[in-house]
């Protein structure tokens, strides 16, 4: 292999690929990227056998050919270097790979190109494309109410699913849920529902979803491939059976208030400040028109007031302070409504003039209740 790049092409590639790297894995292999030189363009690839990544840049190719390194030495060297051409040669007889740059050059040892895992890339007649932005937004308001406790698998993806031209994605860690709904009106008849890795979707974000590119999306029984025709993240898919989440969404409310998101995200970060690191709980209620958010601890008292629109009865309930910041984040509209069907019953936030996005909030049992 032997080939000539700028050094922010190959700086990037690295950067993107690194994503999928194992660095805990027990195979030494899994740490390494792995480079590919073709007819002039090099590939570069990594995996953690769950996740995988693939991307390619323009260079000059004196040399087909293969080579394995180290990833976080050649990430590292790289982003160090000056902004010179980068000559990349490898020997196949001893697995070393140089890197020259100006009058200097630097020798790294590999591992063996045969003991790196295949990257095969899935075949199947289950496709379809979204836009870059839309499936970006739609992850970034379902994903960070996955779980992260690995002993439920099933609660750390997201669902995706498909149906009469719709397609639904949701994700739950059994205290908080998050729904969002989009038309897919050229996939009347896609049918499709699988469970997703949130740390794929993670990534996904991250890597693709400009608006200018569109995302092909490949199922398979066990995987699923985004491709946006510049850089392939290709996963496993988790098996088991989501949850129904339907049943959990309660369809009629006895109070709603529609309040200020950037007010209340506020007010929601400043009394979580003396909350206890564990147990971050502040208190809410509402009646007369007043939201108020309180909270007292041994650390001390906040008590802060939001004029919010009102209907139906007074309450008072109690939200994890993150659980609620996280969602406010997600939201995407100047106000917010905020529906209760009790003080013990799910809080469920809408964006205002939005039906198709919503979060779901268990309250939490307070002791003098």
């Amino acid at each position: 292999m032997k080939f000539a790049c700028d050094k922010e092409s190959l700086l990037n590639a690295v950067q993107i690929v690194q994503r999928a790297v194992s660095l805990k894995n027990p195979l030494p292999i899994l740490g390494g990227i792995k480079f590919e030189a073709e007819d002039e363009r090099v590939f570069l690839s990594a995996t953690d056998l769950e996740m995988g990544i693939r991307c390619s840049f323009p260079a000059q190719v004196t040399q087909t050919g293969s080579s394995i390194l180290p990833a976080k030495v050649i990430s590292e060297l790289i982003r160090r270097l000056p902004d010179l051409p980068i000559y990349i040669e490898s020997d196949p007889l001893t697995g070393s790979t140089m890197v020259k740059y100006g009058q200097s050059e630097a020798n790294i040892n590999g591992y063996p190109v045969e003991e790196f895992p295949d990257f095969p890339m899935p075949e199947s007649e289950i496709k379809f494309i979204l836009p870059g932005d839309v499936l970006r937004e739609m992850v970034r308001q379902v994903v960070y109410a996955a779980a992260t406790d690995e002993n439920r698998p099933v609660f750390t993806g997201v669902l995706l699913e498909t149906g009469n031209g719709e397609m639904n994605m949701v994700a739950t860690d059994t205290h908080r849920l998050a729904w969002r709904k989009i038309n897919l009106e050229k996939y009347q008849d896609l049918n499709i529902n699988l469970i997703i890795p949130g740390k794929t979707l993670n990534e996904l974000i991250k890597i693709c979803g400009s608006a200018e590119q569109n995302i092909e999306i490949t199922v398979t029984d066990n995987q699923v491939l985004f491709n946006n025709g510049e850089v392939c993240l290709i996963s496993r898919l988790i098996g088991g059976q989501f949850p129904n989440y339907r049943q959990v969404i309660p369809g009629e409310y006895i109070s709603r208030i529609r309040v200020s998101t950037k007010e209340l995200a506020e007010a929601t970060e400043r009394a979580a400040l003396l909350t206890r690191d564990g147990s971050p709980i502040i208190r809410l209620k509402i009646s007369d028109n007043t939201l108020v958010v309180s909270v007292n601890t041994e650390a001390g008292r906040v008590r802060e007031e939001i004029a919010v629109y009102q209907e139906g009865e007074p309450l008072q309930f109690a939200f994890n302070a993150r659980y609620l910041g996280d969602a406010l984040k997600t939201i995407g509209s100047e106000d917010v409504n905020i529906e209760f069907t009790g003080p013990l019953s799910p809080g469920i936030l809408r964006p205002v003039a939005d039906i198709d996005y919503l979060s779901l909030l268990l309250p939490v049992r307070l002791r003098d209740e």
